[in-house]
This record gives C-alpha cells, sequence and structure tokens, in this order.
C-alpha cells in the first residue's frame, strides 16, 4: 500500500514539473517569436578624403529586414541608397581618353549586416546597444557622356561597383534608435576607369525606426 501512495505522488510531481516546464517553453517561444522585423533608416552619407571631393554630405534611407539570432543578436538583409549632392566632375578613362564625367542619379550598398545587442537596464524605456558589422555590395553612379563620330553626345548612366565592409554602433530607445557607421567602399580597386585612389571612405549617420 505505502508502495502505491509513493508512486502516486511520483506521478502527481513528474506531473506538475511537466506542466510548469511547458509553462516556461511557452513563454520563451512568445518571446522569440514577436520582435522588430522591419527596420527604417533616414539620415546623412557624409563622405571623406578624396570621396568627398566627388559629393558632399547627401541625404540616405535605408530598409531592413531582420531575423533574431541566438543571444538576442539579430541578422538584418537590405540596403540603403543616397542621392549625391554638391557633386564635382572627376576624370575617367574609356576609348583610349581621359575626360570628365559627373556623379548622377543614386548610390548606395546592398548585403547583411550583423548586429550584437547588448542591453541595458532600464526602469521606464527599453534601450539596448547594437555593434554593427556589415558586407555586401556597392554603387556609385555617374553620367557618362561621349561623342563618337557625331556632334551629339551619347549620354548614359553608369555604375562602378565595388563590395563594402562597415562598423557601426546604435542606440536604441524602445523602437527609435540613432545610430552612426563606418563605411569602407574602394571603387577604385576594382576599375580600370578610375584612378585606384578615387575614395572610399564615408560616415552615415541617422535615425532608425523599427517595426
Amino acid at each position: 500500500m505505502k508502495t502505491i501512495k509513493f508512486l502516486a505522488l511520483l506521478c502527481y510531481c513528474v506531473t506538475q514539473a511537466q506542466q510548469n516546464d511547458s509553462k516556461i517553453e511557452l513563454k520563451n517561444v512568445n518571446e522569440l517569436r514577436f520582435y522588430e522585423r522591419f527596420v527604417i533608416e533616414a539620415g546623412m552619407r557624409v563622405p571623406f578624403g578624396k570621396l568627398a571631393d566627388k559629393m558632399g554630405t547627401s541625404p540616405e534611407a535605408g530598409l531592413w529586414f531582420r531575423s533574431r539570432l541566438r543571444n538576442d543578436d539579430m541578422l538584418d538583409v537590405g540596403g540603403t541608397v543616397c542621392i549625391p549632392t554638391d557633386t564635382n566632375e572627376f576624370d575617367y578613362k574609356s576609348h583610349g581618353q581621359t575626360y570628365k564625367v559627373s556623379p548622377s542619379g543614386v548610390s548606395g550598398m546592398g548585403g547583411v549586416r550583423f548586429c550584437k545587442v547588448y542591453k541595458l537596464e532600464s526602469f521606464k524605456y527599453k534601450k539596448s546597444v547594437e555593434w554593427i558589422s556589415g558586407f555586401g555590395y556597392a554603387y556609385f553612379m555617374y553620367r557618362d557622356s561621349y561623342a563618337v563620330n557625331t556632334p551629339s553626345e551619347n549620354t548614359s548612366h553608369k555604375a562602378l561597383s565595388t563590395f563594402y565592409i562597415g562598423q557601426g554602433l546604435r542606440l536604441n530607445i524602445d523602437n527609435v534608435g540613432f545610430q552612426i557607421n563606418y563605411h569602407y567602399t574602394p571603387y577604385g580597386q576594382f576599375s580600370s576607369h578610375v584612378p585606384s585612389d578615387f575614395g572610399a571612405h564615408s560616415l552615415s549617420l541617422g535615425i532608425v525606426y523599427r517595426q
């Protein structure tokens, strides 16, 4: 009789433990399931070095789709575009000649970003800091005007292409963030039309909204 009571008590304890574990797992699943999946950015692209000779500080916007990794870290897939302002002509080699072309259209980057998230203690707002590491494709558009045995110009938009790598920091307060990102885009390394020191460095400063 004592054995039967002991077994019944043991079964009851196991059942309760399983129910408690199920509640904890369900709560954790919900926390993982619901998070902001879209990142919208607006700000300014600030070139420096020789890239600043081709364009000035320009408006920039970005859209990223994010997925949660382990330990609350995030992986973003998307890109940014900027419209160069205060542009200046630069030397361009083609058809055996060197002539001037102008930045035109839009320029930007697309790829992936790994965001390491550090949560901050806060009593009123949800705060965190993100260390951002990015890699992908970058392009710089320009207008090529070249006359080929004709008085009229053959004008077309073209683009310098390269890879980009970047590092940045972002401070998040609830759904709003403030960020600064450094970008390295060596356009001159992958084109025979422009010098290798064409310009490769820029910063992005902006506001972020996560939804």
